[in-house]
């Protein structure tokens, strides 16, 4: 193609758009504030009931088919041809995944021979396992694996953001070229403070409450309800307090609906003015890639509690700046928080090594930079 670095026209493609904001749409975010002077971008995106942003082509969705709360786009004529005129403005076809807009995207791109580059945000296939039924569960999985796996394979570079991630791939069937491109945290945005008691009383908390926290998706595939069950096992429950910063289904949230000193927000555009009301952050996620939310709270400075999934366990340092537990066992979860509460000395250990870990080795800038080298070079 005889483009230049300066008129690369970038499609971006996500199945994630406001007001969901999740990790994809974080990432969204980061990259075109950081990339808007170097290339064309537009979005092709599902209209999630919130239209915000210019340069972007909106797919219908449908109401009857949704995983994790999230509406699945309608497999329609008209959004067909929506991602076929999309594609066709294109010079570089950006794909964040993981459901049916992406892999059409994917298709037709590949179809018509645009290049595709697809970020993997999450391995689709351990994700949609938490909503299958038990007893088709094994079955499904190796086919879903296998369909998700010829679309990687039709891409022409997939970008993931840790090393064990490309070689479990690669270790998998994937034959396309992988390259390593670290997701960062905004350090400024995302810091410590040394007050928290402002911030509880900014959210109606009762400043002398001990804030247990968590960002995300209140759903299956995070595993909340291991959150809940141990909060509520945690000694001397009058004095804590769980904040829950995210949505989900009615049925995963309602339990936390019906116990007291708890809060949830909804999803919010101001995540880490609520991370300075908390003292502690759980991620209790069953699958995860990079996990920004863990990121965030940690340049936060706020002790982390994890399971060991993803990249998590590998840049969470047990005992330095965080602590693991089994990803099913509430008990293990409650002695954790209780141990992270009870030594004020371990506290601030593991929350000064967080904001240490993110600070050094997690920047947005070097992040972003690799990823407009590596797309770049397929407008030479």
């Amino acid at each position: 193609m005889s483009f230049s670095e300066n008129n690369l026209k970038l499609l971006i493609v996500a199945d994630t758009y406001y007001p969901k904001v999740d990790g994809t749409l974080k990432f969204m975010e980061e990259f075109i504030k950081r990339s808007e002077q170097d290339f064309h971008i537009s979005l092709l995106v599902p209209n999630l009931g919130m239209k915000k942003g210019s340069k972007v082509t909106y797919l219908e969705t449908s109401k009857w088919i949704e995983m994790s709360d999230y509406p699945t786009i309608k497999f329609s004529r008209h959004n067909r041809k929506l991602i076929r005129e999309a594609i066709d403005e294109a010079d570089l076809v950006f794909v964040q995944g993981p459901a049916l807009a992406s892999y059409l995207a994917i298709r037709y791109a590949h179809k018509v021979k645009k290049p595709v580059v697809l970020y993997v945000h999450t391995i689709t296939w351990e994700l949609m396992e938490k909503f299958l039924p038990h007893i088709f569960k094994k079955t499904m999985v190796k086919i879903l694996r296998k369909v998700f796996l010829h679309y990687y394979n039709q891409c022409d570079e997939i970008l993931v953001p840790y090393h064990e991630l490309k070689s479990s791939l690669e270790r998998q069937g994937v034959t396309t070229k992988i390259e390593v491109a670290k997701l960062g945290v905004d350090i400024v945005r995302f810091s410590p403070v040394s007050d928290k008691k402002p911030w509880k009383i900014k959210f109606g908390i009762d400043p002398d409450k001990i804030v247990i926290g968590y960002v995300g998706r209140i759903s299956k595939e995070k595993n909340v309800h291991t959150l809940l069950q141990a909060f509520q096992k945690v000694r001397n429950r009058r004095n804590n307090f769980l904040l829950m910063v995210g949505d989900g289904p009615e049925d995963q949230v309602q339990p936390f609906k019906e116990i007291p000193n708890c809060l949830i927000t909804g999803f919010v555009d101001n995540v880490e003015d609520y991370l300075k009301a908390m003292d502690v952050f759980v991620m209790p996620s069953l699958t995860e890639t990079t996990s920004l939310a863990t990121l965030e709270a940690m340049s936060s400075g706020l002790p982390v509690i994890v399971t060991k999934v993803g990249f998590p366990k590998q840049y969470v340092v047990k005992d330095y700046n965080g602590l693991f537990f089994p990803k099913v066992s509430p008990a293990l979860l409650a002695i954790k928080i209780e141990r992270i509460l009870r030594d004020i000395e371990l506290r601030a250990r593991l929350s000064q090594n967080a904001r240490k870990t993110i600070s050094y080795s997690f920047s947005w800038e070097r992040s972003i930079n690799r990823i407009k080298r590596l797309l770049n070079k397929w407008g030479k």
